[in-house]
């Protein structure tokens, strides 16, 4: 007796074989897009960099010192409690922008913010290089970590996103692990 239908030609154990051959390409396809698309992706993002690997070494005195060449916003709840610093350069065509970042218009509140920002020292604060697509940098920011995100918004504009206060992490001292 002879079968018929959609199962004639396939020999046992080989129809399992046949579609494992099939699926390496398909996969490896698949994969090859992720990759290309992932890639992509950070074409549109800024980058922090250690200051001085892309430009001129800059150091947080050198901020603080030439102060009045930058315009700079805080983030934060407060003046009292800044999250981070952003050094926005005012002489040059390239912007630093994001919401709930606020002016600091007073040296001797930067430099309390700054010793503020310093008292973060579990986190290792640091100033950072913001450098855009084109590998130049747009300006700097001072934070307790790295966790500082950017999104190119255009050839000569970075928005940088509001950066969370250490203040308000859970360090692992839940109620629930007290109890125990």
């Amino acid at each position: 007796m002879q079968c018929s239908g959609i199962f004639t030609g396939v020999r046992k154990g080989r129809g399992n074989m046949d579609t494992k051959k099939r699926m390496y390409p398909v996969l490896i396809g698949v994969l090859a897009l992720l990759l290309l698309g992932g890639c992509a992706s950070f074409k549109g993002m800024g980058m922090l960099s250690a200051p001085g690997t892309y430009g001129k070494s800059v150091t947080l005195q050198d901020l603080v010192k030439n102060w009045h060449a930058y315009t700079i916003y805080y983030a934060g709840l407060s003046e009292d409690t800044p999250a981070a610093l952003l050094f926005d350069p005012k002489n040059d065509d390239k912007t630093l922008t994001g919401k709930r970042w606020e002016r600091v218009k007073d040296k001797k509140i930067l430099t309390s913010m700054i010793s503020f920002i310093k008292g973060y020292a579990q986190f290792d604060p640091r100033l950072y290089s913001i450098i855009g697509p084109d590998k130049e940098v747009y300006g700097y920011v001072f934070s307790p970590t790295n966790e500082v995100y950017l999104k190119v918004l255009n050839g000569k504009t970075i928005y940088v996103y509001d950066v969370e206060s250490p203040l308000y992490r859970n360090d692992g001292n839940d109620m629930d692990n007290d109890r125990l």
